[in-house]
């Protein structure tokens, strides 16, 4: 096999990697605005209404029903609301952001409840992933003008056009 070759196959295990790992989107805003960390449920049980928000090690937000548990330095300030979790909108509403906010959200759902407490013991289910960056009022006006966080999704159509063109090129140019 040449270089090419090679190459051709490691940025190829690159692109399957990408495709299969779970997506994470960036949402940011400036200090003291509200952003919405985006999430959605594909199938929506109307009977369990149970959604989780944390961050790295520890709860930021926890909804079973109509009772809701938020962590430490995020009373007041997160929720998802239920009439939307009915929906199959499970997406944070965080207000007041502060630069300690900054950091990546994962949101879960039960996959198999165990009773009505707040706490589900049984295994969760990732649903999504979602990177926050909060900056000072003075960094990035232009970026931000309406003062609410701005959510930026990756786009893997770069990736896609990367790889048919590394398989062209392999396909038209063979190996001599």
């Amino acid at each position: 096999m040449t270089n090419f070759s090679y190459i051709c196959i490691v940025w190829i295990s690159v692109c399957v990697d990408t495709f299969f790992a779970e997506p994470e989107i960036s949402v940011s805003g400036p200090v003291g605005s509200t952003a919405v960390l985006p999430c959605e449920l594909i199938s929506v049980d109307t009977d369990i209404r149970y959604i989780k928000w944390g961050v790295v090690h520890e709860i930021v937000f926890e909804r079973l029903h109509e009772k809701t548990f938020q962590g430490k330095g995020y009373d007041g300030r997160v929720d998802v609301p239920e009439e939307e979790l009915r929906k199959g909108n499970c997406s944070l509403v965080l207000h007041n952001l502060r630069l300690t906010d900054e950091g990546v959200y994962t949101s879960f759902k039960a996959a198999e409840p165990s009773g009505e407490s707040l706490r589900i013991t049984a295994k969760e289910l990732l649903i999504s992933r979602v990177k926050l960056s909060v900056y000072g009022e003075d960094r990035g006006k232009s970026s931000a003008p309406t003062g609410d966080a701005v959510m930026k999704s990756p786009h893997p159509l770069v990736l896609v056009l990367s790889l048919v063109s590394c398989l062209l090129v392999q396909l038209f140019c063979g190996e001599t």
